[in-house]
């Protein structure tokens, strides 16, 4: 690849960082909002929203993160296309400096399971013995007691910026941490590559 190629990628991996980190504020936000009514009650309704703001920031954070790894580790497969897609990831990886492995932003799992959530409704059908099920808690662990692990899908834990799905457990500040580190590490590099895409321009 050359410079400018380099530079679009790059570009577009520091527009997903962005929105990451947009995500990140939203799921801030909706912490910190208040889901009593003015008489100090609790509105269930203001709760439920809440309820679904922070979890449909979390799910935009995922997605994000996941458009980032995909630039810099595609998805393994065959063929030629493939190959070329295998061969631009290790290209961008070395141009910013990130490993080929263990890396928190080639974990996709969490994004996965997201993703193809009613398969895993599918699983828990199937699997599941008592047939309890819970999902979008907010809480530390151990605050629904009788329940499986497996019967719980999307949980989050804000006190250990943890996810929690099915016993499953993601550490989503590592994630944040990353996203963040690679922010300017991104800007230089492209700053480099555009300044070199400017001398082949003029030679």
């Amino acid at each position: 690849m050359n410079s400018r190629e380099i530079v679009v990628y790059l570009n577009e991996a520091e527009t997903q960082c962005r929105m990451a980190i947009g995500a990140v504020i939203a799921l801030n936000n909706a912490m910190q909002a208040d889901s009593k009514s003015e008489n100090g009650t609790q509105d269930w309704d203001r709760f439920r929203f809440i309820q679904g703001e922070i979890f449909r920031s979390l799910h935009s954070l995922l997605t994000h993160a996941s458009n980032i790894s995909r630039i810099f580790r595609p998805p393994v497969g065959r063929g030629q296309k493939a190959e070329i897609r295998g061969r631009r990831g290790v290209v961008l990886r070395q141009k910013v400096g990130l490993p080929d492995e263990d890396h928190p932003l080639h974990k996709r799992t969490l994004r996965d399971h997201l993703e193809h959530f009613d398969e895993r409704i599918d699983h828990w059908r199937e699997t599941s013995i008592r047939k309890n099920y819970a999902q979008d808690l907010v809480g530390p662990k151990g605050m629904i007691a009788g329940f499986e692990e497996t019967d719980m899908m999307r949980w989050y834990d804000p006190e250990r910026k943890c996810f929690m799905f099915r016993g499953e457990e993601f550490d989503i500040q590592e994630l944040v941490t990353a996203i963040e580190a690679l922010r300017p590490m991104l800007s230089q590099v492209i700053e480099r590559e555009e300044l070199e895409a400017r001398r082949g321009a003029s030679s």
